[in-house]
């Protein structure tokens, strides 16, 4: 292929998706089947999304696509996912980041570990997949500020049930959404559960929303409504 042709490969796999992504819908339509793609991280899919999908989209063909910040982004706008979630926002030409829910962040862990260790010494647990282009200061999976305190790094994981897996032993302790850790401390044993562990006083006063990612030549239609809504519900 000459250089102009090979220019125009990108723009027509795109074209190409796009007409899939219609194909796709009307054949849903036609056939009368509720459908929905989503794309998000372990953060949402490994608690959240459980609950989700059994409270709100029953009756529903679902797909969960896991992608980290960044890459469901890619995967909305070339018309893999219909919608994504997350709390890291990398910014898209193509999409909107509708902001839904604000979120409180925490270390959470066993309080004994602070009663042998403090924030200089603690053992952490963080993802081990950086996240590229948020316009925060954020450059892990988890969303720990990058003006925090240095962490002594201890355990890095690929999987979120890994990292709650060591706090539950008291081996770590971990930055996560209040929201996830409460769904988790429903269905695990007192002994087992985790504990939001007081922030030192010079940690930076950060706010933390959840967003709602669509297409933005696509109008908020009823999954949409009812994501958000789910979101409102078990993100408070």
């Amino acid at each position: 292929l000459t250089d102009y042709a090979q220019s125009l490969v990108p723009f027509i796999e795109h074209i190409i998706q796009q007409i899939d992504v219609i194909k796709s819908g009307v054949s849903a339509v036609k056939s009368g089947e509720k459908s929905l793609r989503i794309a998000t991280f372990e953060v949402f899919s490994t608690y959240f999304m459980t609950k989700v999908l059994k409270d709100y989209f029953l009756g529903y063909q679902c797909k969960l696509h896991e992608a980290i910040p960044g890459k469901m982004e890619e995967m909305v706008a070339l018309g893999k996912a219909d919608l994504a979630l997350t709390y890291i926002p990398i910014p898209h030409a193509e999409l909107d980041h509708l902001k839904v829910q604000e979120i409180e962040m925490g270390i959470f862990g066993k309080n004994r570990l602070l009663e042998k260790y403090d924030y200089s010494t603690v053992p952490f647990v963080i993802p081990i997949n950086p996240v590229e282009g948020s316009p925060n200061k954020v450059r892990g999976l988890d969303g720990w500020p990058d003006d925090a305190f240095p962490r002594n790094t201890v355990y890095q994981v690929g999987m979120l049930e890994t990292a709650m897996g060591l706090c539950r032993e008291g081996l770590a302790v971990a930055y996560l959404p209040k929201f996830i850790v409460n769904l988790h401390n429903e269905i695990i044993k007192p002994a087992f559960q985790l504990k939001n562990l007081p922030l030192p006083h010079h940690f930076p006063k950060i706010k933390s929303f959840v967003y709602l990612v669509k297409r933005k030549t696509d109008v908020e239609g009823t999954e949409s409504k009812r994501l958000a809504q789910a979101i409102r519900k078990l993100c408070n």
